[in-house]
């Protein structure tokens, strides 16, 4: 049956639409990803050939069929987004208008295919060529890609702004912690906007001999684009302040992240890379699923009808029952919260037991927890708070992050009290937050976002180098400068607004 050339030529149609996911987000899309969606793809299309067949019999017809709805399904995506952006009434963009029309669409185009009594061939032929087409264009598009090491440019850090490292022996190699609290702002913020005093902390701090940068703002207000920034020592490239920070440029940040500068120098000065944190590192993958692993297989994915609809509207059937119509809690949301606070557990777990080690082997160890960000699982008290509650949206956002910050704190400052060594190693340790707290309404000034809790620990007591205000972007700059005698000039300390659709 599959042998059939007008059936064969639909498989034609899912290798399109995947070599153009490949060539739009080239170099981000893992092979694995690739080869399950393919995987899933061919099967969808071989399915889809069936079942036109049984419909409409005729094989020339089946495949107009079979076209016709793989178009549907695989182009959805793309049409609901150019409607949403040429189209202001809602009503002709809402699901309940779109899956009607593509209903009635699908009802006619198959009532019209079948009592079609002129021949069929013509047309057929005129949709084969087209997608034959397609498919060498996007073919070219990938050898040319490949050729010219397109994959480059998704590192966002600025060709223009390089930073260049001297070769120093003989120096003191330090343990280094570099220790991510999510969304942390700073004790000043917390004064301001939340009438709350971080005093208990901000005490622990100061007799632990941790110099903390009250007034430090983050460079980035989205997790990636801060980390990038953090450990590549610079800005990221221009262009990006007040631009939406789409699913391929989160992306392309994580990429960032990844091969990042600060570990290529350590590892070249012979430190143990350590990674229990929420995102991969080269070579160091993190010790559990990171964060957004979905993203860059959902990035093609999600231009389909089937999960278009998903992502979209298929969380309202998820937690109502669909024969009673009562809330439920959707099992996929009691798994992903399972692991959420297995990974947060997991991550901490491994950087105190990374404290309490001596090697002689120096050791750069980064260490990344999702607190106090939401979701707000966890009241002050550390108790859990009700899942209907998460759910239905119940919980007043300030108040669920400054519970859960309570509780965060309980966690930090076990921490703190752990930093100081008396062994004979050199030990940084640096805690911040990524970024601020980042729920505020309209009326809040956009710099709140941005403060955050930015506090170091350097074992010679000596904080010379470091200033009030200083952002996490000079961070690392000061510590290769303190010890490992580089000369890497501090940056103006600033902040970068990126409007986030992914919320991290």
């Amino acid at each position: 049956m599959f042998l059939d050339k007008h059936l064969l030529f639909l498989f034609f149609i899912p290798l399109f639409f995947l070599l153009h996911g490949i060539n739009e987000n080239f170099g981000l899309i893992p092979v694995h990803s690739i080869w399950k969606l393919a995987e899933i793809y061919f099967l969808i299309t071989a399915a889809i050939i069936v079942t036109s067949l049984l419909i409409v019999r005729k094989t020339i017809k089946a495949a107009l069929f079979s076209f016709y709805l793989l178009s549907v399904f695989f182009l959805f995506g793309a049409l609901h987004d150019f409607l949403k952006s040429s189209i202001k009434i809602k009503f002709f963009i809402s699901y309940t208008f779109l899956l009607l029309l593509v209903v009635l669409s699908t009802v006619i185009f198959l009532i019209s295919l079948i009592r079609r009594k002129k021949d069929t061939a013509p047309a057929f032929r005129y949709f084969n060529y087209l997608v034959i087409i397609f498919v060498m264009l996007e073919i070219g598009t990938l050898i040319y890609y490949v050729i010219t090491k397109k994959f480059l440019d998704n590192n966002l850090v600025s060709k223009n702004e390089s930073v260049n490292f001297k070769i120093c022996s003989n120096t003191k190699k330090p343990d280094i912690f570099f220790v991510v609290f999510d969304e942390y702002t700073s004790s000043k913020c917390l004064k301001e906007e939340f009438d709350y005093e971080n005093e208990e902390v901000d005490s622990l701090l100061n007799a632990n001999h941790f110099f903390t940068s009250t007034n430090s703002v983050s460079n980035y207000n989205i997790t990636p684009f801060s980390l990038s920034s953090t450990m590549n020592l610079n800005y990221l490239r221009g262009g990006l302040e007040k631009k939406v920070a789409s699913s391929r440029v989160f992306l392309q940040a994580m990429e960032t992240l990844k091969d990042n500068r600060l570990v290529k120098f350590l590892r070249a000065e012979g430190y143990e890379i350590k990674n229990y944190g929420c995102f991969d590192l080269a070579g160091v993958p993190t010790e559990t699923i990171p964060y957004f692993s979905n993203l860059a297989y959902s990035q093609i994915d999600n231009q389909t009808l089937f999960s278009r609809i998903k992502r979209d509207i298929g969380w309202n059937f998820e937690i109502k029952n669909i024969f009673t119509g009562e809330f439920q809690i959707p099992e996929s949301y009691k798994k992903n919260k399972a692991y959420h606070l297995y990974r947060n557990e997991y991550n901490l777990k491994g950087l105190l037991n990374e404290l309490e080690v001596n090697s002689d082997t120096p050791r750069f160890v980064y260490m990344h927890l999702m607190l106090p960000h939401e979701p707000f699982f966890f009241n002050s008290d550390g108790r859990e708070v009700s899942d209907t509650d998460i759910l239905l949206q119940r919980i007043d956002i300030k108040r669920g992050y400054l519970g859960q910050l309570k509780y965060c704190n309980g966690l930090l400052k076990d921490l703190i009290q752990r930093v100081p060594t008396s062994s004979g190693n050199e030990r940084v340790v640096i805690i911040e937050g990524d970024h601020g707290f980042r729920d505020y309404n309209v009326q809040v000034p956009i710099n709140k976002i941005f403060m955050n809790l930015n506090t170091y620990y350097f074992s010679d007591g000596d904080y010379s180098q470091l200033y009030d205000g200083i952002s996490p972007v000079n961070s690392f700059r000061v510590v290769l400068n303190k010890y490992f005698c580089q000369s890497l000039p501090l940056l103006k300390d600033s902040s970068v607004y990126l409007i986030d659709k992914l919320k991290k």
